[in-house]
């Protein structure tokens, strides 16, 4: 589990060269930046680390899925102080309407503007709060 002083970013998407640009972005930022090409290794990461934010592609491994709106489902469930961005090439206004419903802070259509991610997660970062985990009852 890391440090709560770390400010983490986790990026999930199936495609290696939209990781290595949002990688490069976010770590020039000054923030840690872990990378997740599928859903297994995504639930993985959101379970052993906690993140200011986790930035997830509708479509994963090039099917007509949603599993980036699952990933931040589970992210919202067990970590509902985490930020998420969902960014698709694939966006309507039914998917804009069902992660909005899920609390997803921004929803970018692709191809997102670098500043706008920064932006998002400038602003998350204000304040330096740590996302809690879920309270279980």
């Amino acid at each position: 589990m890391n440090s709560p002083n770390l400010v983490r970013v986790l990026v999930v998407d199936d495609e290696p060269a939209v990781l290595f640009a949002y990688r490069k972005l976010i770590e020039k930022d000054g923030m840690t930046v872990d990378i997740s090409e599928n859903m297994d290794d995504a639930v993985r990461n959101i379970r052993d680390n906690r993140y200011l934010a986790v930035i997830a592609d509708l479509r994963l491994a090039g099917t007509d899925n949603s599993d980036g709106l699952e990933i931040l489902r589970i992210v919202r469930n067990e970590y509902p102080g985490t930020k998420t961005i969902l960014a698709t090439g694939f966006g309507d206004s039914d998917i804009e309407k069902t992660a909005r419903a899920i609390g997803v802070s921004y929803y970018f259509k692709k191809p997102v503007k670098p500043s706008d991610i920064l932006m998002a997660l400038r602003e998350f970062h204000v304040g330096g709060t740590f996302p809690p985990a879920a309270v279980s009852s």
